[in-house]
């Protein structure tokens, strides 16, 4: 199967995806004709589907996928810095409609809107062309997980985590299952129904992609990637039974392997061949050979050598040792202009974006399963069997000498999971989630050079205010406490 581009003519994008300046969750009615002529074939869906992974693509390369790094304690900013410096800071406001509050809100909820008119018109299509149900169900599944991911993404920004009240009561999430008509309110859902949801939408997902169980394409949504999502959905949600079993079921498929110390890094450089087998360390992740690189900030807000605006503190960097693979050939130091002898990530290029061309997102690599697997097992009192699942990640990282598992106690255990868990991950929009979700405070470095160096669980700015766009328009929305 050739790499995935995700292109899409540019009315299509337009008919699919605008959305009115008069709320967010509204879409302007497309034209009638437009959306028959999409949908009345099943390369019309096809078409419509990699517009939707052009859409997550739109907001995984910009706020979104830069939001959970600038506002933990990874990085830290040079004198240049001028993006995101409400998040950085912890001084968001409801008033940010142009910046990130209202961006990652936008991008979406425009993606949620793009997929239900997929996945909504997928029935007629079925009767109508009964002779290539197949495919139609690979799209139909492909969707549910986008759907879920998509609701997953903005509960992540705009609610508290789901532990955040006992019985997950507390305000989640507008959930749509069809785009809103033109003046109907969407009140948000609670964080338990907002889960309920995503989690239903996976695990619909699954007969549907599991036709296709041998396809593992990395650049596509597969059965592989919706186990995996609910890997770190249940972890999230605190399930950790559910947990361990979706990794489990991943971790033991064939088809996929952990990267060694020849290929890791070329893992993050490289566009993988569909036909490799076994797919190395990635299960699912974004592919952005058709874009170019001044048009991405995550690639040069964290990777350029030049235009980098943000770069890794002492605190992360101290978390590895000398021999870690990881320090040795994941970060790079610019030797000339604002950020030299700074520390930047080379997950996103080496230090010459410009030249060598966006690189891939990860959205899940076969790590992040492992270190599901170590958490929830920590969670369910099976010590040794997160231990192992430690020692074979940490043994990756140090492939020059043997590395055995000590802990002095089973919350020292959990700290070196939680640690390791930031190593592996740092830089691909999981830090402030992790924190979040775990309960713990976040507390900067000594080169904190942010206007907020900590702050304590729980914390109304752990999440980001509804914006005043949304609110005006959509009187059923009811803003995060704080931001009042």
């Amino acid at each position: 199967m050739k790499k995935i581009n995700y292109t899409l003519i540019l009315f299509m994008i337009f008919c699919i995806t605008f959305i009115s300046c008069k709320k967010f969750l509204e879409k302007e009615p497309i034209g009638r004709t437009g959306k028959i002529t999409l949908f009345e074939t099943v390369n019309g869906a096809k078409l419509a589907i990699n517009g939707s992974y052009n859409l997550m693509i739109n907001y995984y390369k910009d706020y979104f996928g830069m939001y959970a790094d600038i506002s933990s304690d990874n990085l830290i900013r040079n004198s240049k810095t001028n993006r995101m410096l409400q998040q950085f800071n912890f001084q968001s406001s409801p008033g940010d409609d142009e910046f990130a509050v209202g961006n990652i809100w936008e991008d979406i909820y425009g993606a949620i809107n793009s997929v239900n008119n997929i996945i909504n018109s997928l029935p007629d299509l079925k009767t109508k062309f009964p002779d290539q149900t197949k495919t139609i169900d690979s799209i139909y599944g492909q969707a549910l997980v986008m759907r879920a991911l998509f609701h997953f993404d903005a509960s992540r920004v705009y609610a508290q985590p789901y532990n955040f009240t006992a019985d997950a009561s507390h305000l989640g999430i507008p959930v749509l299952l069809k785009t809103p008509s033109p003046g109907e309110v969407v009140a948000r859902k609670t964080m338990k129904e907002t889960y309920a949801q995503i989690i239903s939408d996976l695990t619909e997902s699954l007969p549907y992609l599991q036709q296709y169980a041998n396809q593992t394409t990395q650049a596509a949504i597969t059965y592989q990637a919706a186990l995996g999502l609910l890997s770190r959905v249940n972890l999230y949600k605190g399930d950790w039974a559910q947990s361990v079993t979706y990794a489990n079921m991943v971790i033991n498929d064939n088809a996929y392997q952990l990267g060694n110390a020849n290929n890791y890094k070329s893992s993050f450089i490289n566009y993988p061949a569909a036909t490799a087998s076994p797919k190395i360390e990635v299960v699912f992740q974004l592919n952005n050979a058709t874009l170019s690189a001044t048009a991405l900030d995550v690639f040069s807000m964290f990777s350029d050598g030049t235009a980098a605006q943000y770069t890794a503190t002492t605190k992360i960097l101290n978390l590895y040792d000398e021999d870690d693979l990881r320090l040795k050939t994941m970060f790079s130091k610019p030797k000339a202009g604002e950020n030299i002898g700074r520390s930047l990530t080379t997950k996103y290029g080496d230090g010459t974006v410009s030249s060598t061309g966006p690189l891939t997102i990860k959205i899940l690599r076969l790590s992040e399963l492992y270190l599901n697997r170590a958490e929830a097992n920590w969670n369910l009192q099976k010590y040794s069997e997160a231990a192992e699942d430690l020692r074979i990640i940490s043994q990756r990282a140090h492939p020059d000498r043997t590395i055995t598992i000590s802990y002095s106690s089973n919350d020292d255990l959990y700290k070196q999971i939680a640690n390791e868990r930031n190593r592996e991950l740092c830089f691909e929009n999981h830090r402030l989630f992790d924190l979040v979700r775990r309960k713990e405070n976040l507390q900067r470095s000594a080169d904190c050079n942010a206007t907020t160096c900590s702050l304590t669980y729980p914390n109304n700015k752990f999440v980001l205010p509804i914006s005043v766009k949304e609110l005006e328009a959509n009187k059923a929305m009811i803003q995060n406490p704080g931001y009042n």
